[in-house]
């Protein structure tokens, strides 16, 4: 046996496995000396993210470059990647190691995943590997973890699935995504609007439901309502109850309300029924990425893309679990760590008291361990790595924090109060009812008191009344409100809304809820990212549909396949085919190519009947500021930046701040015209002491901006 070219991820990751062997860093590897594990040693390399980036249509033929409805849709006959101009490095170290005759034997260290695994298999077909591969499969960085991992590789053709479904979605996605964006942009341009429009199933399929919800809140006509309380006396008891009938709670008409209250005044009241029961609350279920990303942006008001940033931190530090997880559920292998992170988390702190009350024992509670509910990954954990929480950022601290109360709450005892209901009727014909709650037991509550947004309703017990006892209204009022719009959505909703787009779907067809989702764990934060630049507003963490938006969903129309969840569900459906190894590739993207015909097809027709005139004053680039130095296209201001008018299709792009510097449209015109800006005064970068002066230059060789002091 030869020495062992371990392939990482990312270049933290690559410290991380060799962490626990001694280890050497020289240059572009770290190397690893023979041990038991690697008995003559291993060499470690990385990506950084994907090496390999898929042809542009100008690759496949340089006519391509150009944008013509004539050329749609554009189907490759053959699929091709190139090196990506700014990872050239990362690949040269690929192609030397594999080279070395002393390498005997090759890992794929991704990420424990689809994208992982295709990130570093597909260089490896890219060069035409022909040494034998293994796959190292951890969710855990720790050394101790690791170790384990390199101990119990499986051959790399065990993951075939994986790459192969991971290829399917980026051909599919690049099928359908080219040719209906430049489908889109030139009907429109033809229909007077110039803007580059971008199109994909799952975007597309998310700006639909936001477009519906803005749409009801658009349409709502807000009604008044009156609520009638009355108050009882029923010998020594008072209660208070609010008038209810089987279709409502509230009163629609003025008229009818002021009737009750009349009709009311002065009688018998009577108790009809009462009701109480014990209700338990068992502790939360363990955090998955989605779930995660929900309760900090409800919290904190953090991004799903700031979350899932956070997370990779935690996750690279080896304080987390792999983030990137669907399940909610540890195995019963990874719940014997759980001791051990709470003794940890028993010596700091922050958590010593909260600790005391995490006194059950669940390595056979079903709720938090359960083998048949963990596929890929298991929850999101904090690992046997003892946390210094100074070294951790602000926001780094909160989502470590929020990972560590769910752990410690799985241990504590359920929340537990007494639920109680009297409906009281008067003159027998109206119905008043009457809630109480009074808690038993705080249980796993007591660690969330100060972690809510919101206040919760006070405890309030009712008094100790029977049925058929009779008493007085001694007051009885109504009091006026308004119905109000559907809330508008969050960052968060919009997590919640692509883990369960089912809701949104009338017809389900025989799909189950799991199965109509949009996006994956690992992609639903660059998804939101990817609207947000397009065709939303955030704005203090609410979402707002802009014109841009409302063009997209009107002009594919409702029933567009983009545009459908169910697209989303039966594509899945079938990548899961394809990875378990039960779907044919081949099959999945003759379809794929079969349905892009089919939308161009259909906006060709569509496009004949539009009429957007309205839009076109909304939606116009901005003032053109020179020729692109990428592809000769307009550029345009943007707002907060200066790009081209190929929108996603071409990467050339100026931002509006620089250093902390603004960069003026005087300035970005002579950058584009002249490739150098005027001596700009003040750029200061970040933990400098003092600014400096500099001109900003076309750096023609690597593309992009550079400083120059001449």
């Amino acid at each position: 046996m030869g020495i062992v070219l371990v392939c990482a991820e990312k270049p933290d990751q690559a410290k991380k496995l060799a962490a626990p062997f001694k280890h050497q860093i020289k240059g572009d590897h770290i190397a690893i000396a023979p041990c038991s594990v690697f008995p003559e040693g291993a060499i470690v390399i990385s990506a950084c993210g994907h090496i390999l980036e898929a042809f542009t249509p100008g690759d496949y033929d340089e006519s391509l470059r150009n944008w013509a409805l004539e050329s749609l849709p554009i189907i490759p006959k053959e699929f091709k990647l190139k090196v990506s101009p700014s990872k050239k490095s990362f690949f040269n170290a690929f192609k030397k190691y594999l080279k070395e005759p002393q390498i005997s034997l090759v890992v794929n260290a991704g990420d424990p995943g689809i994208e992982g695994q295709l990130l570093i298999d597909e260089v490896l077909y890219y060069m035409g590997n022909k040494k034998p591969v293994k796959r190292l499969w951890t969710t855990s960085l720790t050394k101790e973890s690791v170790i384990k991992a390199f101990q119990k590789m499986k051959d790399n053709k065990h993951y075939q699935g994986y790459y192969n479904a991971g290829l399917a979605r980026q051909k599919a996605d690049w099928l359908l995504g080219i040719s209906a964006s430049r489908a889109l942009t030139l009907l429109l341009k033809e229909k007077g609007i110039n803007k580059v429009f971008s199109a994909g199933r799952c975007q597309t399929a998310l700006v639909g439901i936001i477009h519906k919800r803005e749409m009801e809140i658009e349409n709502f006509k807000p009604a008044p309502y009156w609520d009638c309380f009355a108050e009882f006396q029923f010998a020594d008891e008072l209660l208070t109850g609010k008038w209810f009938n089987t279709e409502s709670d509230h009163i629609l008409d003025q008229d009818s309300a002021k009737s009750l209250v009349e009709l009311s005044k002065g009688s018998e009241a009577l108790v009809y029924s009462v009701t109480k029961e014990e209700r338990r609350e068992r502790p939360p279920h363990f955090y998955n990425l989605s779930s995660l990303q929900m309760e900090a942006n409800r919290l904190y008001e953090l991004s799903p893309a700031n979350v899932l940033s956070i997370t990779q931190s935690l996750y690279d530090k080896s304080l987390i679990t792999y983030p990137r997880t669907d399940s909610k559920h540890l195995t019963p292998g990874e719940a014997e760590w759980l001791p051990t992170i709470l003794k940890n988390l028993s010596e700091i702190n922050e958590y010593k008291e909260l600790v005391k009350g995490a006194t059950l024992d669940i390595s056979s509670d079903k709720r938090f361990v359960d083998e048949s509910k963990v596929s890929d990954h298991y929850a999101l954990c904090l690992t046997e790595e003892v946390v210094n929480l100074s070294s951790l950022s602000n926001k780094e601290k909160l989502i470590y924090d929020l990972i560590a109360r769910s752990v410690i709450a799985a241990h504590y005892p359920d929340y537990i109060f007494d639920s109680s209901e009297i409906i009281t009727t008067v003159q027998n014909r109206f119905t008043f009812i009457s809630r109480g709650k009074v808690v038993k037991q705080e249980g796993w509550k007591a660690l969330f008191k100060e972690k809510t947004s919101e206040p919760e309703e006070e405890a309030a017990a009712l008094p100790e009344l029977e049925e058929g006892v009779s008493g007085a209204i001694t007051s009885i009022t109504l009091r006026e409100g308004m119905t109000k719009p559907p809330a508008r959505f969050t960052q968060g909703d919009l997590v919640r809304i692509m883990s369960n787009a089912a809701y949104y779907v009338e017809d389900r067809e025989d799909f189950k809820n799991s199965e109509l989702a949009l996006g994956t764990e690992a992609t639903r934060a660059s998804i939101i990212q990817t609207i947000a630049s397009r065709y939303i507003e955030i704005n203090k963490n609410l979402v707002y549909i802009l014109p841009e938006g409302r063009l997209l969903i009107e002009a594919l129309g409702d029933n567009n396949y983009l545009s459908s969840v169910l697209t989303t569900g039966r594509m899945e459906r079938y990548l899961n085919q394809i990875q378990k190894g039960q779907g044919s590739m081949d099959a999945f993207i003759n379809r794929t190519k079969q349905v892009t015909h089919e939308i161009v097809h259909q906006l060709f027709n569509d496009a004949k009947e539009w009429d957007f005139k309205e839009y076109i004053s909304m939606i116009q680039e901005g003032e053109i500021i020179g020729k692109c130095k990428l592809c000769g296209e307009p550029v345009y201001d943007k707002g907060n930046f200066y790009g081209c008018s190929k929108g996603k299709d071409c990467s050339f792009k100026i931002s509006k701040t620089i250093l902390g510097k603004s960069i003026n449209k005087e300035n970005a015109k002579k950058l584009i015209t002249n490739g150098r800006t005027n001596l700009i005064k003040g750029f200061k970068k970040k933990g400098a002491e003092k600014p400096f002066d500099a001109i900003l230059v076309w750096d023609e060789t690597k593309n992009g901006i550079s400083f120059s002091f001449k």
